[in-house]
C-alpha cells in the first residue's frame, strides 16, 4: 500500500531496516568468523552471537513502541515490521539451539560413536553427531538470515517510496492521524510489497 510521506519520514523509516541488516553483517558474519578462529570450532564460543543479536532485536522492539507514541504511523510501522522480522530470527535461534541440545544430550546418554578431527594443533576430536548437529543448526539460522536480509533490503526501498504491506495494521492499527493512503499507480510501478514477512 502507498502512503503520503515526507522526505524526513522516508529517511526515518529506513533506519530500522539498516539496523537489522547491520546486525546480520556485523554480528553473524564478522563475529562468527572471529568465534570460529579463536574458539577452534567449539560451539560454546558461538553463544555470544545470538545474545548480541537478541539485544539488537530488543532495541528494535522498544524503539518501535516509542515510535508508535512519538512518530508518524508510517515510520512506526516500519520499526514494527523490522521488529516482527527480528522475532522470526529469534525463533530460528531457539529451534537451532533446541536441536543442538537435544541431539547432544542423546549423544552423551548413548555414549561412544564416531569421532571427527577438529583440525587443531593439539589433535583434539569431537563426536561426529555434535559436528553434524552444529552444522544443521547453523543452516537453519543461515537461511533465516538470508531471507530476512533480502526482505529488509526490499523494505529500505519501500520506505523511501512510501510503501508498506497493509497487513502491518494488525500490529499497528491506523487512526485519524495516520499517513494518508494514496491510490495505487497504474504505470506498473511497484506500490505493494509482495514479499513481506510479519
Amino acid at each position: 500500500m502507498l502512503y503520503k510521506i515526507t522526505n524526513k519520514e522516508a529517511f526515518a523509516a529506513k533506519i530500522p531496516h539498516h539496523i537489522f541488516n547491520l546486525n546480520v553483517i556485523l554480528t553473524h558474519l564478522a563475529m562468527s568468523k572471529v568465534a570460529l578462529e579463536l574458539g577452534h570450532g567449539s560451539p560454546l564460543n558461538f553463544i555470544m552471537i545470538p545474545i548480541i543479536s537478541i539485544m539488537v532485536i530488543s532495541y528494535l522492539y522498544f524503539k518501535s513502541q516509542q515510535k508508535a507514541q512519538e512518530d508518524s504511523w508510517f515510520v512506526a510501522a516500519h520499526w514494527t515490521l523490522a521488529w516482527r522480522r527480528g522475532r522470526i530470527l529469534i525463533i530460528s535461534y531457539l529451534v537451532a539451539i533446541t536441536i543442538f541440545i537435544v541431539v547432544t544430550l542423546i549423544g552423551s546418554l548413548l555414549g561412544g560413536g564416531m569421532m571427527m578431527n577438529d583440525f587443531s594443533t593439539d589433535g583434539s576430536s569431537t563426536p561426529i553427531h555434535e559436528k553434524i548437529t552444529m552444522f544443521l543448526s547453523a543452516v537453519i539460522v543461515f537461511f533465516t538470515l538470508l531471507v530476512m536480509f533480502l526482505q529488509e533490503g526490499i523494505s529500505v526501498y519501500d520506505a523511501g517510496k512510501g510503501i508498506i504491506d497493509p497487513s502491518i495494521t494488525k500490529y499497528l492499527p491506523r487512526d485519524e492521524h495516520s499517513n494518508e493512503e494514496l491510490p495505487d499507480k497504474k504505470d506498473g510501478q511497484r506500490t505493494t510489497s509482495t514479499n513481506e514477512t510479519l
